[in-house]
């Protein structure tokens, strides 16, 4: 029997022992139960063309409307809210891996609705700093499954990130560019003339899709989108009712 059977029927065993908790409610037999599967938040029918947040009906986003992204688009399936905050915060601070294959599944699903021509896709990185404390890059592991999921070619190496920066929790939209300002840098070689497909876990202010997409560009990328699992709920003071 080979090792790879043994660490199956050994996890099999270790779940039946001991199941798993959904990351969302608690309940055991699953690291997300069906019940919070069915309550995924989606960002639903009316979102900014831009930066793919939830817009009120015949309303705009202000913010976008006034601001120069250099990607073209950012879509995502789910508002950073419920289950879905629970699942990314489960990847990301406690290291629940298994949580991928989920998330990327989700995120295929409504990049088939999507359409867009792409010719690669690229996680957006960690600094190796980071990414040596945390053991893993949450967005490289949902690309690569996603990928694995659409047929699209996936490259890590087309961008880095330079140095660490600060955490974006908590910092305003200004200070989260100020902080990102400069901090990628992208293979030209990997990159040019192609249409990129970046993918990051959350879309907060647009800032580090915005720094990334700026790199790919400068390397000589053709264009940009963005796609993530989430995006955080849009404030409806950013938001202004259309003109009759």
């Amino acid at each position: 029997m080979t090792g790879e059977k043994l660490r199956k029927i050994f996890g099999k065993v270790t779940d039946w022992v001991y199941p798993p908790l959904c990351v969302s409610c608690g309940k055991p037999g699953a690291m997300i139960c069906e019940e919070c599967l069915s309550k995924l938040p989606p960002v639903g029918e009316h979102f900014c063309p831009t930066c793919g947040k939830p817009l009120k009906p015949r309303h705009y986003c202000r913010h976008c409307s006034g601001a120069e992204f250099p990607f073209r688009s950012s879509r995502a399936p789910y508002l950073y809210e419920g289950p879905v905050s629970a699942m990314i915060k489960a990847l990301k601070y406690d290291g629940t891996i298994s949580l991928v294959p989920e998330l990327a599944k989700r995120l295929a699903d409504f990049w088939q609705e999507l359409r867009w021509g792409i010719d690669l896709t690229v996680p957006v990185p960690l600094s190796r700093e980071r990414q040596a404390q945390r053991g893993f890059n949450q967005s490289d592991l949902i690309a690569r499954a996603f990928c694995g999921k659409t047929g699209l070619e996936c490259d890590p190496r087309a961008l880095m990130k330079l140095h660490e920066t600060l955490r974006q929790v908590g910092l305003s939209a200004g200070e989260r560019r100020r902080n990102l300002s400069g901090a990628f840098a992208a293979e030209p070689s990997l990159v040019r003339e192609k249409r990129i497909l970046l993918i990051d876990d959350v879309m907060t202010t647009g800032s580090t899709f915005a720094e990334c997409s700026a790199a790919l560009l400068e390397a000589g990328a053709r264009s940009v989108m963005c796609l993530s699992v989430a995006t955080t709920p849009v404030d409806h003071g950013k938001q202004k009712l259309l003109n009759k």
